[in-house]
C-alpha cells in the first residue's frame, strides 16, 4: 500500500461494469474510493491524473472506519486495457488473489467523509 495514512472516502459500486466506467471513465480525488462485492478499491495513486487502485480485502473493523485487511491486488488503469478489467475483478471476488499484504485503513462512507484531499475538509 503506497497510503495507508490516507483516510479513503468509499462508494458502493453494485456491478462489475460500473466498476470498470468508475476507474477507466473519470477522474476523481485521491481520496475517492469504491466498495464492491466485499472488497475495496482504494484510491492509492500519486496522482488524480495517474489513477491506481488497491484491492483490500475487510477482515475486521476497528471503531467507526477502521479497517484491517489485507491489499491483495493492484489496478492501474493507464497500464491496462478497460476490458482486461472484468476478468480481474472476477478473480478477486473468486478468492484467487495475487498478493496478500497487511494493511490498516481509514475508510469512510463518502457521506460522512471530509478530507484536504477532496477539497470538503472544514465544509459540515
Amino acid at each position: 500500500m503506497n497510503h495507508p495514512e490516507r483516510a479513503f472516502s468509499f462508494r458502493e459500486i453494485g456491478s462489475e461494469d460500473e466498476l470498470v466506467k468508475a476507474m477507466f471513465n473519470h477522474k476523481w480525488p485521491l481520496c475517492y474510493s469504491f466498495y464492491h462485492k466485499k472488497l475495496l478499491y482504494l484510491s492509492d495513486g500519486d496522482s488524480e491524473d495517474s489513477p491506481e487502485y488497491a484491492v483490500v480485502t475487510i477482515d475486521r473493523t476497528e471503531g467507526r472506519f477502521g479497517i484491517h485487511g489485507r491489499e491483495v491486488g493492484r489496478i492501474k488503469p493507464a497500464s491496462m486495457l478497460a476490458a482486461e478489467l472484468p476478468g480481474f475483478i472476477q478473480e478477486m471476488n473468486a478468492g484467487r488473489y495475487r498478493s496478500e499484504s497487511p494493511v490498516r485503513v481509514v475508510a469512510e462512507p463518502k457521506w460522512h467523509h471530509r478530507c484536504q484531499l477532496c477539497g470538503l475538509e472544514g465544509e459540515l
